[in-house]
């Protein structure tokens, strides 16, 4: 019996900073980098090669070589990025 460990089955990179991540859930979810990428914490990913290095490990989303990762991103960071919109970007007509 295979025990599945982590939230996070894989994850690729797709063109225009998209990243598409697949949960132990079988959820399928494609995030857009796109907004972040003038954050401190995210602007190394505006590195196209270091974008397409995502990896995971089940726990954490990682980008740059095992040696040397640049941004690394909790599965329970990764999500709060999905559910929760921080780029400013809120309606301004009262909705």
């Amino acid at each position: 019996m295979r025990v599945q460990t982590g939230y996070i089955r894989s994850v690729k990179a797709l063109p225009g900073y998209k990243l598409e991540v697949e949960m132990t859930t079988d959820t399928h979810i494609e995030f857009d980098f796109a907004s972040r990428l003038e954050t401190i914490r995210f602007g190394a990913l505006k590195d196209e090669n270091l974008f397409a290095t995502a990896s995971t490990d089940g726990n954490f989303i990682t980008f740059g070589t095992n040696d040397a990762a640049k941004v690394r991103i909790s599965a329970i960071d990764f999500m709060d990025l999905v559910l929760v919109d921080r780029t400013g970007r809120f309606p301004t007509d009262g909705t």
